[in-house]
């Protein structure tokens, strides 16, 4: 049995760490700039990963040279994602597995930290197990500042009774890992949207992982 005295807390991300919902949300994107006749590759997306909506929208609008009014272009994204996410949300492989075998008899605490919106998260909500696997949750809406600010993780901390010397955070995003860094808490970056070397040139300090097998590996070793 692993001995939980090492850690107290683990908080993760959302999007790209515990939902494979990347993919959903650059398929959102491209459907909303067809609309527009814009044609776009998946790989022209990849620099709106992490994002919190209020850096998202003026840098998107702005590269695609929308000229509506955001919170028009914010509406119609949003209502193509969530009907995207009616059939096609599904968690990031091994995360599941990883819960139910290394948290879920255990005292650790867990929490998500997301710059999803709350509207956004509810809409996850009823797609999804997500309630069965997470009871505490801060999105931006509730944030003082979204990431990469470190604000919504020290927030979960302080929430949560956790300090940053036995809480371990779980990212995967450029935004993601800068805010868990400024944090304090020890990071572990899984590989699902940055490879390794991208990770080490935000910081030498993270702690790379492909996969949930490999975290449970880490955490076990600690």
């Amino acid at each position: 049995m692993y001995n939980t005295n090492k850690i107290s807390g683990i908080l993760f991300d959302m999007d790209g760490t515990v939902l494979d919902s990347e993919g959903l949300f650059d398929s959102a994107q491209i459907k909303l700039l067809n609309e527009y006749g814009i044609t776009v590759d998946a790989s022209e997306l990849s620099e709106f990963k992490g994002m919190s909506y209020k850096d998202f929208y003026p840098r998107f609008m702005s590269k695609f040279n929308l000229n509506e009014e955001e919170d028009f272009i914010r509406s119609k994204l949003r209502t193509y994602l969530h009907h995207i996410m009616e059939t096609d949300l599904k968690y990031i492989d091994g995360f599941e597995d990883f819960y139910n075998s290394f948290i879920r008899d255990t005292h650790i605490k867990v929490g998500l930290v997301t710059n999803t919106t709350r509207l956004t998260y509810q809409k996850i909500q009823s797609c999804t197990s997500i309630d069965r696997y997470f009871s505490f949750s801060i999105t931006v809406t509730e944030a003082i500042e979204p990431k990469p600010s470190p604000s919504p993780y020290l927030q979960a901390m302080e929430s949560l009774s956790l300090s940053s010397k036995d809480t371990v955070i779980i990212e995967d995003s450029k935004t993601g890992l800068m805010s868990a860094i400024q944090s304090n808490a020890r990071v572990l970056g899984i590989t699902t949207s940055l490879t390794k070397s991208e990770m080490k040139k935000i910081n030498q300090n993270i702690n790379v992982v492909s996969s949930y097998s490999d975290i449970k590996a880490y955490l076990e070793n600690l």
